[in-house]
């Protein structure tokens, strides 16, 4: 995979297919938009406002839709971040959120255990899981063409 000189202040331009308009995308928000791994359904066009999907939006030095970009960055990657990020994130949040949730709320139902399982695992992957990942492996994805 070619790297490439983009960097966090400068950022990147993408172009929105319906408009033909170009937004500069710059720091935390076009690291996150790199990050095959972190939540991104969309981003905004400058020109119409407003969030769209990623497919209606093309990178303007490559014309590579940034869902199509966002999917060969995921594969290209070792294949310890995909396992951790389908599988051993999810399964550290059901188990932290089975045993802090009736910890906080004294109660060891099945209700609250379960409940609290499946919000430690929504929280793993959303937030948690994709920070930790950085730490264990540092990939700046945004600086790949």
């Amino acid at each position: 995979m070619a790297k490439s000189s983009y960097n966090l202040s400068e950022g990147r331009v993408y172009i929105h297919k319906t408009c033909k308009q170009s937004t500069q995308v710059n720091g935390d928000d076009f690291a996150g938009l790199c990050n095959p791994f972190s939540l991104c359904l969309g981003t905004v066009c400058a020109n119409c406002g407003g969030p769209r999907p990623l497919k209606s939006f093309v990178w303007a030095d490559t014309k590579e839709p940034l869902n199509v970009y966002r999917k060969r960055l995921r594969k290209k990657v070792p294949p310890f971040c995909t396992h951790w990020f389908l599988w051993i994130s999810p399964l550290i949040g059901l188990i932290a959120g089975s045993i802090i949730g009736p910890l906080f709320l004294k109660k060891s139902t099945f209700l609250v255990i379960s409940g609290s399982a499946l919000a430690g695992m929504v929280i793993m992957v959303l937030f948690v899981g994709p920070k930790l990942l950085q730490l264990v492996v540092p990939k700046k994805y945004y600086k790949w063409r």
